[in-house]
């Protein structure tokens, strides 16, 4: 198939470091991965998006166009409806909510052109079933409604051995190596994970924190014990993110209880398809995406004491330790980029079908 891959979003630069940008060239491997031919098309002026679309589409005509939805920004949209070219859009957050309460910027958002072009979409998918609720609201259909969370690059994300230099570079022997990944948002809690380590240092167990990724993360380390247990890293290239994210032992998410359950993180699986033991707030969508005590670990979100207590217990019981990220792996294993990509043109192609038959 002939595909268009449009990001309209000016936030987003394909080849930058921040995740949405790793999603999207994911993606885009991934279509090209399975055979078929990519077209990238990345501009943030609606009206010279549909010029351009319009130009590409007379020179030889697209299958589908594949959408990163973002806001104020349904010309596009509209317009493949009404040439009857398919148009999915992959929806990763509830944009005019998201930006509602965390104040980026106030923007006017066209409500009518947006429901218009939801309910024209060909297919709607949605990294978390809160997105999907988002979606619907703004008048995408049911059926065409799906979600998928987010995938991981399984070559990048694989596990190291225990005895790997990559583990001696971050963290002293014998550590129990906690890590965090991303840029630094108020919707990671990053002091309750502060505090987590600082707990278990309490209780002798040798933590260890490993940062990567951008933020004032030294703000909130000032002053406390476990920053003399901290290895601090910059952001570096996605294809190096993997080997650092192996050389951890336990990867926990402290997101609020009242925190927005839109998300599907990408550092969640890449965790586990490196062999990394997942600890999760019963939050959302992540509470099915890991399986207490199978491949993972689950704690009441905002629970400090119950957080620390899980962390503790897998750093005394190695052999269950072992346990939970060789099933860790076996989870991730199969939620490729290729295979979401996979399900995505099957999806258009029996619409297609469909279509064909009447």
């Amino acid at each position: 198939m002939r595909i268009l891959h449009v990001v309209q979003d000016p936030g987003i630069q394909p080849g930058r470091k921040k995740g949405a940008s790793v999603h999207v060239e994911a993606m885009r491997k991934a279509f090209a991965r399975l055979g078929h031919e990519v077209v990238a098309l990345d501009e943030a002026d609606a009206a010279r998006c549909v010029a351009r679309f319009e130009e590409l589409q007379a020179q030889v005509p697209f299958d589908f166009v594949y959408e990163r939805h973002a806001l104020s920004r349904a010309r596009l949209a509209l317009r493949t409806s009404a040439l009857g070219v398919p148009h999915e859009h992959e929806v990763n957050a509830p944009l005019a909510e998201e930006e509602a309460l965390w104040r980026f910027g106030a923007r006017q958002v066209d409500e009518e052109d947006e429901r218009r072009a939801f309910a024209s979409a060909a297919g709607v998918l949605c990294v978390s079933s809160d997105c999907a609720r988002y979606a619907r609201a703004r008048g995408a259909s049911l059926a065409a409604t799906w979600v998928e969370p987010n995938g991981v690059d399984e070559e990048l994300f694989a596990p190291l051995a225990r005895d790997h230099p990559a583990r001696a570079e971050l963290a002293p022997p014998g550590s129990y190596v906690v890590g965090f990944h991303g840029r630094l948002r108020p919707w990671h809690n990053f002091p309750m994970l502060v505090e987590a380590v600082e707990r278990l240092l309490a209780r002798d167990v040798p933590a260890h924190l490993v940062l990567l990724g951008e933020g004032d993360f030294e703000s909130h380390l000032a002053g406390r014990a476990c920053a003399r247990r901290t290895t601090r890293l910059a952001w570096v290239e996605h294809e190096q993110v993997g080997r650092i994210v192996a050389a951890c032992d336990v990867l926990p998410l402290t997101y609020a209880a009242d925190a927005p359950c839109w998300f599907s993180p990408l550092k969640l699986l890449e965790a586990m398809s490196a062999g990394v033991v997942p600890v999760v707030p019963a939050l959302g969508d992540l509470e099915s995406a890991v399986a207490h005590e199978r491949d993972g670990l689950v704690y009441p979100a905002g629970d400090l004491e119950a957080l620390v207590e899980a962390l503790e217990r897998r750093w005394r019981d190695a052999r269950s330790r072992d346990v939970l990220a060789r099933e860790a792996r076996r989870t991730a294993a199969g939620r490729s980029w290729t295979s979401i990509a996979r399900r995505v043109v099957a999806r258009v192609a029996s619409l297609r079908a469909g279509r064909e038959a009447i």
